[in-house]
């Protein structure tokens, strides 16, 4: 656990978390997921110092008895510039005393280091595989999982975006204007 008062009910959207199922054969089934939280680090009485990373990503694979877990994955993308939000109050009113900040971490996650084991006597029939030695039967990419959680997510993202050299070829093809937005950080996480 990274602390103890975390927030998956977050004070912003999107709220909560959106997961699929990214592969899956007849034993075992790979999840990804993305998670949006918040961490509130102070306890009363001291003021609110709210901790928000962008995103949580990860995955997990299970054996489809719900008998294991083979493998846990949960992490703080840090391939964007800025990657976590911090927020605190520096008197007894939000409205004029709100401090905020924005910021990269480096590194935050949470990993599995070996699959899960039974206590007592039972024991699992089957020999546990690595996470690239499992063979399935469907799947899609990594990339393509997270894209159906990003348009889950956002409701902007059900809209192709394109990048300014992109957009300028399809506006000419298509003899249509061109809308250009600049933005100095992320829409699609918590950053922002």
């Amino acid at each position: 656990m990274f602390h103890s008062q975390v927030f998956i009910y977050s004070r912003f959207s999107p709220q909560g978390a959106a997961a699929i199922v990214r592969a899956q054969n007849e034993q075992y089934v790979d999840i990804m997921f993305r998670i949006h939280a918040e961490f509130q680090l102070n306890t009363p009485p001291q003021q609110p110092f709210w901790f928000t990373p962008a995103q949580f990503t990860g995955h997990i694979i299970i054996n489809r008895a719900s008998s294991h877990i083979d493998f846990f994955y949960l992490h703080v993308p840090s391939d964007n510039k800025l990657n976590v939000d911090l927020e605190w109050l520096n008197g007894p009113r939000e409205s004029n005393t709100m401090e905020v900040d924005i910021g990269y971490i480096q590194q935050m996650e949470l990993r599995s280091s070996s699959p899960s084991r039974t206590i007592g006597n039972v024991r699992h029939p089957e020999k546990i595989k690595k996470r690239e030695e499992i063979a399935w039967i469907s799947e899609m990419s990594e990339r393509d999982a997270l894209d159906v959680i990003e348009k889950e997510m956002y409701s902007f993202k059900q809209v192709p975006y394109y990048s300014l050299a992109e957009g300028v070829d399809r506006a000419i093809a298509e003899n249509k204007l061109l809308h250009s937005v600049v933005l100095w950080g992320a829409l699609d996480d918590q950053s922002c």
